[in-house]
């Protein structure tokens, strides 16, 4: 009987076990709700028998690290986490809405759904009464101890949907399901819930629920609790009127009195619940467009949260145009080309225009401001988090100036203005630009419009924490490197008057007419600009220790290459190239700096290249915008450079040249370039790359 409960199992994995629609629209709309705590969760979750096995069954997966001793729901849940709880909500109901629906199938769900919250409520009442010190295991028991027939409907025929599941005794459906399948469902779910590392005193509760009262009376007290629950709870017919009340003597000397009292206070509690939720268990005719309808909502609840995830799958927290591809995702949802994100600034009371959108021309929004304290239905968006429209306000004589002149610079007839907002925190108010027929057509559709802005919250609060954790990087690296910095100016500075020392030396032994002298003179130059360099490499970038002079890149570039040229390229087998520009406009620069520029983007090319290849450097006259520039390209035929390092091409990381590189060159290059005023960029494929680095002419 296990191998084919094993075998069953393993089948039931890809159709998950259904809840009613009523059930999950509830859940769905309970998560989307920012104010949604465990509380709230836990008391839909515990209402319906296949979402407390699909919790239980997470917590007790080994991806989530084995829950231990959880003696709730609500704790099982807190165990989780809200953003797997929704994701269990959603994925539930995203199964729910591509399975199977019929009448016949949700009548059967409801009578199930109905028995399983009686036996547990009453499970719990019994419980109390009879001082069991687990009330919660009581219930959980009671909600789970019928879950085996959602396991086995899908694979029996109409026909045992059609028995009345709630009467009792259950001799027929235990026989037609041993029949069909060899298994029967107590024994079914009792093997699924050791499956799930459940306690066993609840998997024999589980697993002994229909027996005799004679066979469970010397059974664990909590099997007895659930075996009386689940026939409290049960229908039965005049001939077996009397198996409660002689059941209840038998197990826990109760009563009749308190026996029916305890099943009237069950059925309350059910018939309260399924109010709460939408369900009607009545018998009354129209129940079953009721039931459509819901199924309905279901649907567009789970359409609804499709598209918003779908059209908010191109935002990207950490990009650089995070604002800019918000807008994008409102295209891609609702059609909106004339969009913008005001961001609430919380110092200044103020809203302003987000960074890197795409704004329309109109002069209008440039720098645009509103005080929080401005009568406009955007700083009523925003103060009383709501929906407003400029075409209501319109209507009703209440449109400002300044949101009529928003309108007009978002170039559109006028605009819903939404609210950006999560768990007390304003993020912002969203404009949609559009015109008055779409924005009616939107408006009727306010689920989805808060839907939207509330996932956005999310994301928005992700970028910032993303942002956050960018800066602690980044001071982080930033300490490391003036602690690297030091230990170098300590480290270096005396070979340094070593190797100065012997090249005076060097410089007087030979005549002074020697060329070699030439040589000497350079190389005594370069070693005062690396002590130079060294001395300084602790200083901030903003710090202005150079003088500038009028200088031809030229020079500068011949001077260094026929340096390399005797050295660096030589050992590593490369050729250069030059084409320079005979007619190079000067530049008036640091020439240290320019030098270090040029020796960096070259030693880069080297290390790239290893062995064997080709540098070309050329330069050239160009003009940007109405401003000359000068421009050195230098390009190597090297592998070219990954995507994932041209993310983070001039960022001070970890080298990917190995442990003799700090990975600083090209985040140097950067600064000095961008402190010459200068621009850099680099273009990269397979058979090489290519940096393009423009400085200023004077004027």
């Amino acid at each position: 009987m296990r191998d084919k409960a094993n075998i069953l199992l393993e089948d039931i994995e890809a159709n998950k076990l259904p809840s009613l629609p009523h059930v999950l629209v509830k859940l769905l709309q309970a998560c989307r709700d920012e104010n949604t705590c465990f509380d709230i969760l836990s008391n839909i979750i515990s209402h319906d028998a296949a979402l407390c096995s699909k919790v239980i069954k997470a917590a007790n997966s080994p991806v989530y690290g084995r829950a231990q001793h959880l003696n709730s729901l609500k704790h099982t849940l807190m165990f989780l986490g809200l953003d797997t709880i929704k994701s269990i909500a959603i994925t539930a109901s995203i199964k729910q809405f591509f399975s199977e629906y019929s009448n016949q199938k949700t009548h059967f769900l409801k009578a199930f759904w109905q028995h399983s919250l009686s036996c547990a409520t009453i499970a719990r009442s019994l419980a109390e009464l009879t001082s069991y010190p687990y009330t919660e295991e009581a219930y959980i028991s009671g909600m789970l101890h019928d879950i085996g027939k959602l396991m086995i409907e899908p694979k029996m025929d109409a026909q045992y949907r059609a028995f009345d599941h709630n009467s009792y005794p259950a001799d027929e459906i235990l026989q037609s399901e041993e029949e069909a399948l060899g298994i029967n469902h107590p024994e079914l779910a009792a093997i699924m819930l050791e499956k799930w590392n459940m306690p066993d005193v609840i998997c024999d509760a589980v697993r002994y629920h229909h027996v005799t009262t004679d066979e469970i009376q010397q059974a664990h007290q909590l099997a007895k609790i659930v075996h009386l629950a689940s026939l409290l709870a049960s229908n039965t017919n005049d001939v077996n009127s009397s198996i409660k009340t002689e059941a209840a003597i038998r197990l826990f000397d109760l009563s009749e009195s308190i026996t029916e009292d305890i099943v009237k206070k069950g059925y309350e509690e059910a018939r309260t619940i399924a109010a709460s939720m939408d369900i009607d268990i009545s018998d009354d005719e129209g129940i079953d467009k009721k039931d459509e309808e819901k199924q309905i909502q279901l649907a567009q609840e789970v359409r609804d949260t499709a598209l918003v995830q779908n059209s908010q799958a191109c935002i990207s927290i950490d990009s650089n145009v995070f604002f800019k591809s918000i807008q994008q995702s409102v295209n891609l949802l609702f059609g909106i080309n004339s969009c913008v994100l005001l961001q609430f600034n919380e110092s200044q009371q103020a809203l302003t225009i987000a960074d890197h959108q795409h704004i329309t021309d109109s002069r209008l929004l440039e720098a645009l401001k509103i005080e929080l304290s401005t009568n406009c239905i955007i700083t009523d968006t925003l103060i009383n988090h709501k929906i407003n429209d400029s075409f209501s306000a319109q209507q009703s004589s209440s449109l400002s100036i300044l949101d009529k002149q928003i309108a007009h610079g978002l170039k559109t007839e006028g605009f819903i203005s939404l609210p950006i907002s999560q768990t007390g925190h304003n993020y912002g108010v969203l404009l949609l630009g559009t015109s008055y027929k779409h924005a009616v057509a939107h408006l009727e559709n306010k689920k989805l419009l808060s839907l939207f802005t509330n996932n956005l919250a999310c994301k928005i609060l992700q970028h910032f924490d993303y942002k956050t954790k960018l800066n602690n990087i980044t001071e982080h690296n930033n300490k490391q490197f003036l602690q690297r910095a030091e230990k170098v100016i300590h480290e270096t500075n005396n070979p340094l008057a070593v190797i100065r020392n012997y090249l005076h030396l060097l410089s007087q032994k030979l005549d002074s007419n020697d060329s070699a002298q030439s040589e000497l003179k350079t190389i005594k130059q370069e070693i005062d600009r690396i002590g130079n360099i060294i001395l300084h490499c602790k200083d901030t970038l903003d710090a202005d220790t150079n003088e500038s002079s009028d200088i031809n890149i030229n020079n500068v570039v011949s001077e260094l290459v026929h340096l390399f040229n005797s050295s660096l390229f030589i050992t590593h087998k490369i050729k250069s190239t030059l084409k320079l520009d005979n007619n190079l406009n000067d530049i008036n620069s640091d020439k240290d700096l320019i030098k270090q520029i040029i020796t960096n983007l070259i030693k880069n090319s080297v290390e790239a290249i290893q062995e064997n290849g080709e540098i070309n450097i050329t330069t050239g006259n160009i003009n940007i915008n109405g401003r000359n520039y000068v421009e050195l390209k230098l390009n190597d035929t090297g592998p070219g450079i990954s995507p994932e390092v041209m993310k983070n091409l001039y960022k001070p990381i970890a080298s990917t040249k190995g442990k003799d590189h700090s990975g600083l060159g090209l985040s140097i290059t950067k600064n000095l370039v961008e402190r010459l005023h200068g621009s850099i960029s680099c273009i990269t494929k397979d058979s090489g790359t290519t940096f393009s680095v423009q400085f200023p002419v004077k004027n």
